[in-house]
């Protein structure tokens, strides 16, 4: 790899993890490669820094993703307070999905990076069980997931476009049935895992404590 294509691979895995991505195998296989050296991601990491920001990387590492160094200012607390509010409102539903997924599937595991999901077989697995019909329309009667549409096949295809949509997933083709999960599910997992190690998360009043436990989740 030339200089030149080292530093167009260097402004555009910040410029992504500024925006909020995440950087996998499966979403960009060329970063997490970059990512994955520790020369290279110490040289992202130290740029971060310069402007509050670090690089982290989930427990398993699967991903890459971009955090703030210190939550020292209104606009900061105000920002990660939104991002923080955004993944809880995700993890009832997504905690959902996998459950179902799994039944499904008949998977004891976990969907992990990497993991096909191909809608016919879950179509298939859903509709033969009254139990698992029910569970879809629960997860799209409301929230991040909702949608109008009553037919099984319908709301699951809304929900696996909206899943890959949230960076979960993602597709193999346009227009494809067959989806790869990512790594932000490593990201969710640590989430989950944070989560149950801080029971009392969100039950204290808002301060410095619990700000800057949702500096080290996001």
């Amino acid at each position: 790899m030339s200089q030149e294509q080292r530093e167009d691979l260097f402004s555009g895995i910040v410029e992504a993890l500024l925006a909020g991505q995440f950087v996998c195998a499966i979403t960009d296989e060329q970063a997490f490669e970059y990512l994955s050296k520790e020369a290279y991601s110490d040289d992202v990491d130290q740029y971060l820094k310069k402007i509050g920001r670090c690089l982290q990387n989930s427990g398993s590492g699967d991903v890459y993703y971009c955090a703030y160094t210190a939550i020292n200012s209104t606009r900061r607390r105000a920002a990660v307070k939104e991002q923080f509010a955004q993944t809880i409102n995700l993890l009832e539903p997504l905690v959902r999905w996998l459950k179902l997924a799994m039944s499904a599937l008949q998977k004891e595991a976990t969907i992990q990076p990497g993991d096909i999901l191909r809608q016919g077989e879950l179509l298939s697995a859903i509709e033969l069980t009254q139990t698992l019909t029910d569970d879809l329309a629960k997860i799209t009667r409301s929230g991040p997931f909702a949608t109008t549409r009553e037919a099984p096949h319908e709301q699951l295809n809304h929900l696996l476009k909206k899943l890959e949509d949230n960076g979960y997933l993602k597709s193999t083709a346009p227009k494809a049935t067959t989806y790869v999960a990512t790594g932000k599910w490593s990201h969710l997992y640590d989430v989950l895992e944070f989560i149950h190690t801080h029971e009392n998360l969100g039950m204290r009043e808002e301060g410095e404590e619990d700000d800057e436990q949702q500096e080290l989740m996001l």
